[in-house]
């Protein structure tokens, strides 16, 4: 019986997809599920991925419509029947023993764990090249408010009914769901239970020239990211009035955060 699914969300990654897919392929620990969600891709990834479909770990869903990544992780939450999964962008790449070790760090938690995660190492694509950019290990915080500007985490380990507890993947921001999904996510899980990280560098993540976080998204990542980390406070306990500040690069983030008075 399988534990864990790993969900690929894609839309028009035919250069990256397959290298994704091995990935998954190649881990130590054999007992998964694959799911990948197709965004309404209007390349070759389809074709692509059929070539996988031999394997009955493997199942493809294709989307009617292009709809965003928020919404094609919804569409994968309504499929997926495994305790935990874990997402996986279709232009990175796991290490060999990610699940191995993702699973086994979950299953010693307590069950008020949401989350699993580790260290990330990026790369930066140059020409036909990956070159090593920096390893990440994520800053660790006792106080939930610090994880409003902390770095964005992966691997993302999560245990099933605690996603579908806090309402799922929303896509009620003002760019329904295509930018900062993940953030959104992880800090509805962080309101209502833990997160636990561990030492390991478990996901390659590429930098490109179409990643959805590249600066010239910026004006539709502040937009959304104005709206969810408002929610975000007002889900926590509404105890604070976010002051945002915009970088000149267009960027937004929570310079302070002021008490709000109660009520007497």
């Amino acid at each position: 019986m399988s534990l864990i699914t790993v969900v690929i969300p894609t839309y028009n990654r035919e250069k990256y997809l397959p290298t994704a897919i091995e990935s998954v392929l190649n881990q130590t620990h054999k007992e998964w599920k694959l799911l990948i969600v197709d965004d309404a891709s209007t390349d070759h990834t389809q074709t692509i991925v059929e070539k996988y479909l031999d394997d009955p770990r493997i199942h493809y869903v294709l989307l009617s419509e292009n709809s965003g990544i928020g919404k094609t992780m919804a569409a994968a939450l309504e499929r997926i029947d495994t305790p935990y999964f874990v997402s996986l962008d279709s232009d990175d790449w796991f290490d060999e023993k990610t699940l191995e070790i993702l699973l086994d760090e979950m299953e010693r938690q307590p069950e008020t764990t949401n989350v699993v995660f580790s260290n990330t190492v990026f790369w930066k694509e140059v020409g036909d090249k990956r070159e090593l950019s920096e390893i990440m290990r994520p800053p660790i915080y006792e106080d939930k408010y610090y994880y409003l500007e902390a770095p964005m985490v992966w691997p993302r380990l999560y245990r099933t009914q605690a996603v579908r507890d806090v309402g799922g993947f929303e896509c009620d921001d003002p760019m329904q769901g295509r930018f900062s999904h993940d953030k959104y996510m992880l800090l509805k899980l962080i309101g209502t239970g833990d997160i636990h990280w561990v030492d390991a560098n478990l996901y390659h993540y590429l930098i490109h020239e179409s990643n959805n976080s590249h600066t010239k998204n910026w004006p539709q990542w502040t937009k959304a990211r104005k709206y969810i980390l408002t929610k975000i406070l007002k889900l926590w306990g509404d105890e604070y009035e976010p002051v945002f500040v915009y970088t000149p690069e267009g960027w937004i983030y929570v310079n302070e955060l002021i008490p709000k008075e109660k009520p007497s």
